[in-house]
């Protein structure tokens, strides 16, 4: 979307048009749960980053932390060291979407989980 001044949503202080921009930055199936992984556990090697996001290869992983650096949101720590070893952090634009995710665990403490217990088991996320 493009700005307009005529835009009345909810968003139209900082612009529809931003709004998406950073839509696109967090967008598609791995960033997410990237900013997710690293946001909840701290500073991630490479590989314990992959460990934690079953199903990613090698070269998707890659790519994204890639993008996600280039968009400021994570940082990538090469200690040029043999062998290799590289971490990745949020950068402090990566920490100020944390809150995002408080919000969805707000959102299934609040009761939207609920299901998951019906009959005998019960769940942390539901107490």
């Amino acid at each position: 979307m493009h700005p307009n001044e005529h835009c009345n949503c909810r968003y139209a202080d900082v612009g529809c048009d931003k709004m998406e921009e950073v839509m696109d930055q967090i967008s598609g199936k791995w960033k997410m749960r990237i900013l997710f992984m690293v946001g909840a556990h701290g500073t991630l090697r490479y590989g314990e980053l992959r460990k934690l996001l079953d199903g990613v290869t090698h070269k998707m992983l890659s790519n994204q932390l890639k993008e996600l650096a280039a968009d400021g949101l994570v940082e990538r720590i090469d200690y040029n060291e043999m062998p290799p070893r590289v971490e990745y952090r949020l950068t402090p634009n990566g920490e100020a979407l944390m809150p995002i995710f408080d919000d969805i665990q707000a959102y299934i403490r609040k009761g939207t989980c609920h299901t998951c217990c019906e009959g005998s088991a019960h769940h942390a996320c539901c107490e």
